[in-house]
C-alpha cells in the first residue's frame, strides 16, 4: 500500500481526479459531482505528508529547502511567468482574453490573487513541517504541527474554504509515515473494515452538510469543521480503496503521479475557457501546450541547469527583452526565447566542450581559443565603450561619478555636482577615491576593466586554469556585462571587486582565522560599505556564521568598528560643508535609500539569516545563496515600489534593471565551483 509505485500512482489518480472536477464544476452538472475536488486534493496533500516524512527519516532535512524550490517554487513561477509572457502574444478568449497582465503576474506570485492556491498551501505546509523538524523534540513537533492545523482550521482568508478544509491533510500524511509499521501489519480484514468506516463517516458528514440549517453556513469557520473531516475521511479511505485496485498496475497512472504537480498548475488559468465543446476542446489544447511547456522545463532546465545558471540566464534574458521591445514588439519573442536557447547551448554543450578540453595533456589550442576570445572580448568591450558618446547616454552612472571627481579635484563641494542629465549624484567617499585614477585619464568607466583583470584573476589563482576559462566564457557571453561596460556603468564593477576579494579570502576562512583577523576585516568591511550599501548582502552572509559564533564582547567591538570605519569615511566632507553634508536634499545617502522600503526587512533579514547558516563554508552554495538573494532584494524592492506607485511595467524608466547585474560575478562563481558536478 505504501510503495512508492502505488503512492505515485495514487498521485496521478489525485491529479487527474482534480483535472476531470475542474471540468465538471464549469459545467456545473450536478452537486454530486461537484464536491470531490477536495476530496483528490485531501489524498494528494496525505501521499505529500507522508512522502515528506519518509524523506526526513532516510536523509534528514539535508537539501529540504533546495529540492522544494527546483520541484515546487521554481516550476510555478517559471508557469506563470512564462504564460504571462508567451500567452500575450496569442490572446485568449474568456475570462483568460489578454493573459496576465505584470500587476496580474505579481499578484499571483506574492500570493495576493491565488489562481494557484494549493501550490502555495503546500509551500505553507512545508515551512510549518520543516520549523517543527528543525527546531522541536519529537513531542512539541507533533503538538506544534495540530496547533498549526487548527489555527489554519479557523480561517477563511485568503482562499475562503479552500485551505480549511484541508488543515489535518498533511498532517494525517505524517502520521501515517511514523506508524507505517503498525498499519502495514494489518490483516486483510482490518484493512477493509478501515476503509469501509472511513467511507461510511464521509457519507454521514455528507448528509449532515446537506442540512438546510447547516448547509446555510456556507462559508463560514463553522462550516470548515464540517468540510475538513468529510474531505480527510473520504481521501484516506482512497488510499487503502485504489491500493486493492491495483492502480499501481497502471503506467498512466504513474507517470501522471510523476508530473502531478504539472498536471494541476497546466490546466489551471483556462478553466474558464470551458464552455459548449469548442471551449472544452480550447481548454484541453491550452492545457496540453502549457504541460509541454511544463516537461520541457522538467527534462532540459530542473535536471540541467541550477539556480546560479538560472539566475545568469534570467539577467541576460531580461536585458535581452527589454532592448529589443524598443526596436520592435514583434520581435520580442523570438529574441527572448533565441537568447534563451543559446545560453542553455552555453551551458550545457558549449562549456562542458571547453572544460573537458582543457582537462587534456594537449590542451594547448584550447588555452589558447579561451586566452584569446578573452582579448577579443576585452577589446570588443573597449572598442564598445569608446564608440558610445557618453553624453549621449541615457544612462548617468559614468557622470554621477566623473562630475563629484570633478568638484572634488577643483575644491568644490562634490555632492553639489549633477549627472550629465541634470540628476544628483551621491557616490560614497571610498568609490570616489577608487575611480580617481580613472578619472585622470580621461573616462571613469575604466575601472570595469580593471575590476574585470581582478576578478578573473582571482579565479584563476583560485578555482584553477579550468575553471577559470569558464567564468572567462561566460562573462564574455553576458549581454547585461556589455551593456555595463559600454555604458560606462559603475554597479557591476562593484560587485566584480567584491567578488574578487571575497573569492581570495574564502579558502583561508576559519573561525580561529576570523577571529584572529577581525580588526582588518571589521576595516575592510567598513571601507566595501562605504562603495555601495548593497554589497553589505553577501558580505553579511559570508560573515554571519563566524560572527554569531563570537562571544558577546568581540562581537560589539567587531560591529563598533566597523561602523566607526564606514562612518569615518564621511567625516572630511561632513567637516567641509556640515549644512550640505547633511541637509541638502541630495546628501551622500539620498540615491542609495531612496529605492528600498523598511517593511520589505521583514523578508530580507530572515532570509539573510538562513542563507547565510545554509552555506556551511561550502563555496558553490555561498557564491549560489549570495547570488540569489542579490537578486531576490532587487525582485522584492521592484515588486514593493509597483504597489505602491501603481506602475506596473518593469522596463520602464522607474526600475533600473541593471541591479540585477549585481548577481552576475557570484553566479559565475557558483557556476565554476560546481563543475564538473553539475554536469554529470
Amino acid at each position: 500500500m505504501f510503495s512508492k509505485s502505488n503512492t505515485q500512482a495514487l498521485k496521478g489518480f489525485a491529479a487527474i481526479g482534480i483535472l476531470v472536477f475542474h471540468v465538471l464544476l464549469a459545467y456545473s452538472i450536478s452537486p454530486v459531482f461537484n464536491m470531490w475536488g477536495g476530496v483528490f486534493v485531501a489524498l494528494f496533500l496525505v501521499l505529500s505528508g507522508y512522502g515528506i516524512e519518509e524523506s526526513y527519516r532516510s536523509k534528514g532535512l539535508d537539501g529540504f529547502w533546495e529540492n522544494r524550490l527546483r520541484k515546487v517554487v521554481l516550476p510555478t513561477a517559471f508557469f506563470i511567468c512564462a504564460y504571462n509572457f508567451v500567452f500575450s502574444f496569442f490572446p485568449l478568449t474568456g475570462d483568460a482574453s489578454s493573459g496576465m497582465s505584470m500587476h496580474r503576474c505579481l499578484d499571483e506570485l506574492l500570493y495576493v490573487r491565488p489562481t494557484f492556491w494549493f501550490v502555495f498551501f503546500i509551500l505553507k505546509c512545508y515551512a510549518v513541517y520543516w520549523v517543527g523538524t528543525r527546531f522541536m523534540n519529537e513531542r512539541f513537533r507533533l503538538l506544534f504541527f495540530f496547533v498549526c492545523a487548527i489555527v489554519n482550521l479557523n480561517l477563511t482568508a485568503p482562499c475562503g474554504h479552500l485551505e480549511a478544509e484541508q488543515s489535518f491533510s498533511f498532517l494525517a500524511g505524517v502520521l501515517i509515515s511514523r506508524n507505517k509499521q503498525r498499519l502495514l501489519s494489518l490483516s486483510d480484514r482490518a484493512v477493509k473494515w478501515s476503509t469501509f468506516v472511513l467511507l461510511l463517516v464521509g457519507a454521514a458528514l455528507l448528509l449532515l452538510k446537506s442540512v438546510p440549517l447547516l448547509h446555510s453556513l456556507k462559508g463560514s469557520i463553522a462550516y470548515n469543521y464540517l468540510l475538513c473531516p468529510f474531505r480527510l475521511s473520504v481521501g484516506l479511505a482512497f488510499i487503502p480503496l485504489f491500493s486493492m485496485m491495483r492502480v499501481e498496475a497502471s503506467s498512466l497512472l504513474r507517470k501522471a503521479g510523476k508530473y502531478s504537480l504539472e498536471i494541476y498548475i497546466a490546466h489551471i488559468p483556462f478553466i474558464g475557457l470551458i464552455a459548449g465543446v469548442r471551449g472544452l476542446v480550447v481548454f484541453l489544447a491550452y492545457s496540453a501546450i502549457s504541460f509541454a511547456l511544463l516537461l520541457a522545463y522538467r527534462s532540459f532546465v530542473e535536471k540541467r541547469v541550477g539556480i546560479a545558471e538560472s539566475l545568469y540566464v534570467l539577467v541576460n534574458v531580461l536585458f535581452v527583452t527589454k532592448y529589443s521591445s524598443r526596436i520592435s514588439e514583434s520581435v520580442v519573442l523570438f529574441a527572448s526565447l533565441s537568447a534563451v536557447a543559446i545560453y542553455y547551448v552555453v551551458i550545457r554543450v558549449v562549456l562542458p566542450y571547453i572544460y573537458s578540453e582543457l582537462r587534456l595533456p594537449e590542451a594547448s589550442w584550447m588555452r589558447r581559443f579561451v586566452c584569446s576570445l578573452s582579448v577579443l572580448a576585452f577589446a570588443g568591450m573597449l572598442v564598445a565603450q569608446y564608440a558610445v558618446d557618453p553624453y549621449e547616454l541615457q544612462v548617468d552612472r559614468w557622470s554621477a561619478l566623473h562630475f563629484p571627481i570633478q568638484n572634488l579635484l577643483s575644491g568644490i563641494y562634490p555632492y553639489t555636482a549633477s549627472t550629465h542629465l541634470g540628476g544628483y549624484a551621491s557616490p560614497f567617499p571610498v568609490w570616489q577615491i577608487l575611480h580617481v585614477p580613472f578619472y585622470l585619464v580621461g573616462n571613469v568607466g575604466l575601472s570595469f576593466f580593471a575590476a574585470t583583470a581582478l576578478f578573473l584573476w582571482s579565479c584563476w589563482k583560485r578555482q584553477g586554469r579550468e575553471k577559470a576559462a569558464i567564468v572567462c566564457v561566460l562573462l564574455w557571453s553576458s549581454v547585461a556585462v556589455w551593456y555595463e561596460a559600454m555604458v560606462r556603468s559603475d554597479l557591476i564593477t562593484n560587485f566584480l571587486l567584491l567578488a574578487a576579494i571575497v573569492n581570495v579570502v574564502f579558502y583561508r576562512m576559519s573561525q580561529q582565522w576570523v577571529e584572529q583577523h577581525r580588526w582588518a576585516i571589521s576595516c575592510i568591511v567598513g571601507l566595501l560599505a562605504c562603495t555601495r550599501v548593497i554589497v553589505l548582502i553577501p558580505v553579511a552572509i559570508l560573515l554571519l556564521p563566524y560572527f554569531i559564533r563570537m562571544n558577546w564582547r568581540r562581537q560589539i567591538a567587531t560591529a563598533l568598528l566597523t561602523v566607526v570605519v564606514f562612518g569615518l569615511t564621511f567625516v572630511p566632507f561632513a567637516v567641509w560643508d556640515w549644512q550640505e553634508f547633511y541637509y541638502f536634499r541630495h546628501n551622500p545617502w539620498a540615491l542609495q535609500t531612496s529605492q528600498g522600503n523598511v517593511s520589505d526587512f521583514i523578508l530580507f533579514v530572515p532570509l539573510t539569516v538562513f542563507l547565510a547558516m545554509n552555506y556551511r563554508t561550502n563555496a558553490f552554495r555561498y557564491y549560489r545563496n549570495s547570488a540569489l538573494m542579490l537578486v531576490v532584494f532587487v525582485c522584492a524592492t521592484f515588486c514593493h515600489n509597483m504597489y505602491l506607485y501603481g506602475n506596473w511595467d518593469l522596463f520602464s524608466p522607474t526600475f533600473d534593471i541593471t541591479y540585477f547585474s549585481t548577481a552576475i560575478p557570484f553566479c559565475l562563481l557558483a557556476i565554476a565551483e560546481n563543475y564538473p558536478k553539475n554536469n554529470k
